[in-house]
């Protein structure tokens, strides 16, 4: 996977840039029971997506870029002619919720009330009240579709304000969104609501509270599991623990890249987000703020 769009707060432009979206396919893959893993294939064109599929039509958890949507459609075509109809935004991200615009006029966008507020928030507000979610709620909702009830659960402050997870309960299916990078560093910013500590407190309540055989879909990287969720909770804590440690010892950041304190995470540094300095100076600016 090449460089991913970590920062892309509501548009394709920022620090990490989407790829050409002509050399990228969507592919999908069976998670379990009615849930599909869709994911892009020959570049970024935006996060992972769940979709639900089954006799009320097409649910789908995220939608990437805009400009992938008919790649998506390309994708899910095969498995079902049934429209999509429902769409769950899991954060206000740009890589996971351009797609709105391009299903709204066809199908129900739902979302935590924080996505909205970001969006007003935001300097071109005027130009993306199209992803702006049509219902959206503060703690959780549920849905009975396609024969079970899906779970969307808000998280707060923890990749973002506007963090939610989505559980499908028969399939045992949990799409995390950006709480989980799966086989690369996380992105956490406090600009985007982030608290790096918060979301170690999250996905620990989320291991504890959710199956152990629940298949989980990250919103980058591979399918995973409740296995690799855990030990990506256990290499949060501990790269924490590092920098935090030599923070109190007084060494800057220039000195903790030279001792190459994380290096023994230095394959996640290559999986495609961010590298193991970025990271670093992530955790470093991160855990800097908390003293002021």
């Amino acid at each position: 996977m090449k460089k991913l769009a970590l920062f892309v707060l509501l548009a394709a432009s920022s620090v990490f840039a989407q790829d050409d979206p002509s050399k990228i396919t969507v592919r999908a893959t069976k998670a379990a029971g009615n849930v599909y893993f869709l994911d892009c294939v020959g570049g970024f064109g935006g996060g992972n997506v769940a979709a639900s599929v089954g006799d009320d039509g097409i649910l789908m958890v995220d939608d990437m870029f805009a400009v992938m949507a008919p790649k998506i459609q390309a994708a899910l075509k095969p498995i079902s002619d049934k429209p999509v109809r429902i769409i769950l935004d899991t954060h206000f991200h740009g890589d996971h919720i351009q797609g709105n615009r391009a299903f709204r006029d066809s199908a129900v966008i739902i979302g935590q009330e924080n996505i909205a507020k970001r969006i007003m928030a935001a300097k071109n507000a005027p130009k993306m009240l199209d992803l702006i979610p049509q219902v959206t709620f503060y703690d959780r909702i549920s849905l009975n579709f396609n024969g079970e009830e899906i779970q969307m659960v808000h998280f707060t402050n923890s990749h973002t304000d506007s963090d939610s997870i989505v559980y499908f309960t028969k399939s045992k299916v949990l799409h995390l969104g950006d709480m989980f990078f799966f086989g690369m560093f996380p992105a956490v910013y406090t600009e985007g609501g982030g608290n790096i500590r918060q979301l170690v407190n999250s996905l620990t309540q989320i291991i504890a509270e959710y199956p152990a055989d629940a298949k989980v879909i990250p919103g980058h990287g591979n399918l995973a599991t409740m296995q690799d969720l855990k030990d990506y909770l256990r290499m949060l804590k501990d790269t924490i623990g590092i920098v935090e440690d030599k923070m109190k010892k007084g060494e800057t950041l220039d000195q903790m890249k030279a001792e190459k304190v994380l290096a023994k995470y230095d394959a996640l540094g290559s999986g495609g987000a961010q590298t193991t300095d970025q990271y670093l100076a992530m955790l470093y600016k991160l855990l800097s703020s908390e003293n002021h």
